[in-house]
């Protein structure tokens, strides 16, 4: 069984890192905007990897939630 805080941690990533992604993007665009081309490189790059880490993200809640499925049941009505 995987811990409700992992569980937990995995959710609240899931919801932040697309967050994180925009904001990197939309700062990139600005540097752009503004004539940085580096700047707006590196923050492309950094939202790449952003966007790598909530893939990886998901990939691991939908396994912990599938290791979770093929727990034993737990709660009053799994009890004879």
């Amino acid at each position: 069984m995987i811990s409700r805080t992992v569980l937990a941690t995995l959710v609240t990533a899931a919801c932040i890192l697309p967050v994180a992604i925009a904001i990197v993007l939309a700062v990139g665009r600005l540097l752009g905007a503004m004539q940085d081309e580096a700047g707006a490189s590196v923050l492309d790059r950094v939202a790449l990897a952003i966007g790598l880490l909530w893939a990886i993200d998901l990939v691991c809640l939908l396994v912990a939630q599938g290791i979770n499925s093929l727990g034993p049941p737990s709660g009053p009505q799994a009890r004879p």
